[in-house]
């Protein structure tokens, strides 16, 4: 069954955070010496974890929020990896939270996010679903680099058949129902296709980005999640940062693509929750 965000028990304010403005929301258990605390990917937004809040907010105390540059936050020309932990800092003293009483979960960017956050300070638990090990710049990124956006932001970033084949094929399992595509494509159309252009191109900013010669610097009890089908950041990435991190363990879950989020959710809450309960016990 779809869930809609506008249903969910979620409370809202916009922030200003370290001079940009970002929208905060929270649900669940206040006071709850343990949070969840979920970081979306690259372009995302809140709603993409609709599907992890509905089930979570009736159990924990839930902290999500529009990274700078998405979603309903403020998007500046220029961002860098430090705003972004710099950013999380300050949402977790707003909500009266220390690294220590979050468990982070982070989808793709949002996972590169967590476990750069990670190295730094000593956080509850980790969670990286579809995370990226170094950051791979394609040959559409390069494009949106140097060609200005009337030649690619209708054809890109506007629903139309190519970009209903190519999302399709990049960003979910050949198995999933076209049903959960379109659900969703109706979360998504409006807000992607309304991004400013220097928005599509804050890809330069983590151009070199490379995880591989300090993951196992980071000491958190981790649970990596990834799609089996998942091309954007392949289970081959997951299953590295497995290897090289010493303290975490490995979920693949068969048909799922990089959306697992909207493909998988009853697997992957099934594990974040089983993770959540070990650390708990």
């Amino acid at each position: 069954m779809s869930v809609r965000i506008a249903d969910l028990p979620l409370k809202c304010e916009r922030r200003n955070i370290r001079e940009v403005t970002l929208k905060l929301c929270e649900c669940g258990k206040e006071g709850s010496e343990l949070a969840l605390v979920f970081l979306h990917g690259m372009p995302g937004q809140i709603s993409n974890w609709k599907y992890q809040l509905s089930h979570f907010c009736n159990k924990y105390r839930c902290v999500v929020y529009d990274q700078r540059g998405y979603g309903e936050s403020d998007k500046p020309l220029r961002v860098s990896l430090r705003d972004y932990l710099l950013d999380l800092d300050e949402v977790l003293k707003v909500f009266g939270l220390t690294p220590q009483d979050v468990v982070l979960i982070g989808h793709s960017f949002g996972a590169m996010v967590a476990q750069t956050y990670a190295r730094e300070r000593e956080v509850k638990g980790l969670v990286l679903i579809g995370s990226v090990l170094r950051w791979h710049v394609s040959m559409l990124d390069r494009v949106i680099a140097v060609l200005p956006p009337i030649f690619w932001r209708k054809i890109l970033f506007t629903k139309n058949p190519l970009t209903v084949r190519a999302y399709r094929d990049m960003f979910f399992s050949p198995k999933t129902r076209k049903e959960v595509f379109e659900d969703f494509m109706r979360d998504n159309e409006e807000y992607i296709s309304s991004l400013p252009a220097h928005v599509h191109r804050y890809w330069k900013f983590f151009s070199d980005y490379d995880a591989r010669p300090w993951l196992n610097d980071v000491k958190a009890r981790t649970l990596i999640i990834v799609g089996a089908d998942d091309k954007v950041t392949p289970p081959s990435w997951s299953k590295e940062i497995h290897k090289l991190m010493p303290n975490s363990e490995l979920v693949v879950i068969a048909d799922a693509g990089h959306l697992i989020l909207y493909e998988r959710p009853e697997i992957v809450n099934k594990e974040i929750e089983k993770f959540i309960k070990s650390l708990e016990g």
